[in-house]
């Protein structure tokens, strides 16, 4: 298992120019070890490298073009209609077509300030404070001294709740959800949950809500923020049963554990990167479950709705001894 499953690795690079480029540089290599004789395969060749070219060109006028009015509410009125455009955590700038069925955000990133602990937080126009900050924490950061968090100024702490084994499959309680729970609300910071999910099937994505359910009331939870499902990449060192899973069934776990934590009167939300809520998710299927969008970067450019945003993987906090996740919850 990875050091912390919540956190998504700090750069993601965009999966449609990479698709591109890996294609057109693996025919290069192929075409390059054939036959000299073979003047197609080589006018081929030489066409793909000229594609490279032609994209590498597109991105460096893109870029700086483009960052300095993504995610602003001008550039959401400005925008073609039918298409979308991601700035990718500083690599890459992307245009796809839009999702049928999703929202879009209306959140100005030019009023989002940051302290010198990097802490952030959003402001409207009228210089209102928009947005709330907050940590995740799991059984990594282990013994948390909550009064101190709360004297740092945090707001509000997701916890995690549990998860089902990379491997195993098997369902696990956090061995610190309890003593979290006690101390966050001891110090009067509000809280949610999150639970890791490795489902393979709705049925199995039902039976971790059953379980989350079963836990916050064995413990008598008062959450005041999220139940989160949170469903990531396995890595290349930690093989996990679900590789290889398709984005339907994804979605489809995610949609059968959020309607589960409605019926049981708690609100429901998912947790993804940009790359994954793109390429993986159905959002339109999921419009209606708020998103918590992780994307490690100094602003968010992302255009579609989000409620709230983890911005760092390498946080640091009073109370908490090592790195800490920082996230901001946005105020409709």
């Amino acid at each position: 298992m990875s050091k912390n499953p919540l956190t998504a690795p700090c750069i993601i690079l965009s999966a449609m120019t990479a698709l591109t480029l890996g294609t057109a540089c693996l025919f290069i290599a192929r075409a390059s070890g054939l036959s000299k004789d073979n003047e197609s395969l080589r006018a081929s060749a030489t066409m793909a490298e000229a594609e490279i070219s032609r994209l590498n060109a597109a991105l460096e006028t893109a870029i700086p073009e483009t960052e300095a009015v993504l995610g602003t509410a001008a550039f959401l009125d400005a925008r073609d209609e039918n298409t979308v455009y991601i700035y990718d955590n500083g690599i890459d700038v992307i245009e796809y077509p839009e999702i049928n069925g999703a929202i879009f955000n209306d959140y100005d990133m030019t009023l989002l300030e940051t302290d010198e602990k990097k802490h952030k937080t959003l402001y409207d126009e009228s210089g209102n404070k928009r947005s709330r900050f907050g940590i995740d924490v799991s059984s990594y950061q282990q013994n948390i001294d909550w009064q101190a968090v709360k004297a740092d100024g945090v707001e509000f702490a997701i916890l995690r709740i549990g998860y089902r084994g990379y491997e195993t499959g098997q369902l696990t309680e956090d061995k610190y959800f309890r003593r979290n729970l006690e101390g966050a609300k001891a110090a009067g910071i509000e809280t949610g949950v999150y639970f890791f999910s490795q489902a393979l099937t709705p049925e199995e994505a039902l039976e971790e809500a059953d379980y989350v359910i079963s836990l916050l009331s064995e413990t008598g939870a008062e959450l005041t923020y999220p139940v989160v499902f949170d469903w990531e990449f396995p890595t290349d060192e930690d093989p996990a049963r679900t590789e290889g899973l398709s984005g339907e069934i994804q979605t489809a776990c995610c949609r059968a554990f959020c309607d589960r934590i409605i019926e049981a009167g708690y609100e429901p939300m998912y947790y993804s990167t940009i790359n994954t809520a793109i390429f993986r998710y159905d959002m339109g299927e999921l419009s209606d479950i708020p998103l918590w969008l992780a994307d490690y970067n100094r602003t968010c450019n992302f255009t579609y709705d989000y409620r709230m945003w983890q911005y760092s993987c390498s946080g640091v906090v009073d109370g908490i001894e090592g790195l800490v996740d920082m996230n901001i919850r946005i105020e409709k």
